[in-house]
């Protein structure tokens, strides 16, 4: 099965690689999106995610209220920010977490594994 992962991310680069990553690992790119009410309309969408790597900080606004319904619909995501683990709501404190600047491929993998996991039937 190919996995399609939306990447929520405003910062050019880090959303670059984060896609570059996600297709070398042979999954479909949902985005990347830079901004709430896009990401909102995706998930309506007929491509809905299997998971998604969300930033916290888009430019001048929170994501917590996309991360919120995220939870409320099921859909698996990662944490992929700048925040410290303790900054956040503890109602994210299952989430996995990856503060930014990330060099490695933790982040993706985790989000493949949720997507594995979350569309099993």
């Amino acid at each position: 099965m190919v996995y399609r992962i939306m990447i929520v991310e405003d910062e050019y680069w880090t959303a670059m690689h984060l896609a570059m990553e996600v297709r070398d690992r042979g999954a479909v790119v949902v985005g990347p999106i830079s901004s709430v009410p896009q990401a909102i309309e995706l998930l309506a969408g007929d491509d809905c995610p299997h998971a998604v790597i969300l930033d916290i900080q888009l430019r001048a606004n929170e994501a917590f209220p996309f991360a919120d319904l995220l939870m409320k619909t099921g859909i698996p995501f990662v944490l992929a920010t700048g925040y410290e683990k303790e900054e956040l709501p503890e109602r994210f404190a299952d989430i996995p977490h990856f503060v930014k600047p990330f060099s490695d491929g933790d982040c993706v993998a985790a989000a493949l594994e949720l997507a594995k996991a979350h569309a099993l039937p």
